[in-house]
């Protein structure tokens, strides 16, 4: 009996041994394919706020005394720009956001509104989306 009972406490510690691995190889393997899954959805959205970039074409007059103007501009990147995804500044105060109205597909152009005082020759309207930032001086 004496003999035996070595054999059974190796055995017993194999066992042990071997569920515990079993166990972290699981945990590892559930941990590594959550931490990929959280970083593919993190990339894509990065990749998809920077497909989405703008131009501004010009700014014009759309009312009486240009205290309003219409800014054209044209979406350059490779995705389309939501609803709202556009603000407008003027010498680095907001002048308008929620613009565009609609949805704009990749390579179509858009208005938005701002109110500017007269431009004087440093006047800067500057328009940001989720992927760039551009401006003009008028």
């Amino acid at each position: 009996m004496k003999g035996i009972t070595p054999v059974i406490a190796i055995i017993l510690l194999l066992l042990i041994t071997i569920s515990m691995v079993g166990f972290a190889f699981v945990w590892f393997q559930r941990v590594a394919t959550t931490a990929t899954t959280a970083t593919d959805v993190q990339l894509q959205s990065q990749l998809n706020k920077q497909g989405q970039t703008i131009s501004i074409e010009g700014a014009y007059c759309s009312a009486g005394g240009c205290a309003t103007k219409e800014i054209y501009m044209r979406n350059s990147g490779t995705v389309a720009i939501p609803i709202g995804a556009v603000a407008i500044f003027v010498n680095g105060s907001s002048a308008g956001s929620g613009c565009p109205a609609t949805s704009v597909t990749a390579g179509a152009t858009f208005t938005c509104t701002a109110t500017i005082a007269p431009c004087s020759g440093s006047t800067t309207v500057k328009a940001t989306s989720p992927g760039n930032v551009d401006q003009i001086t008028c």
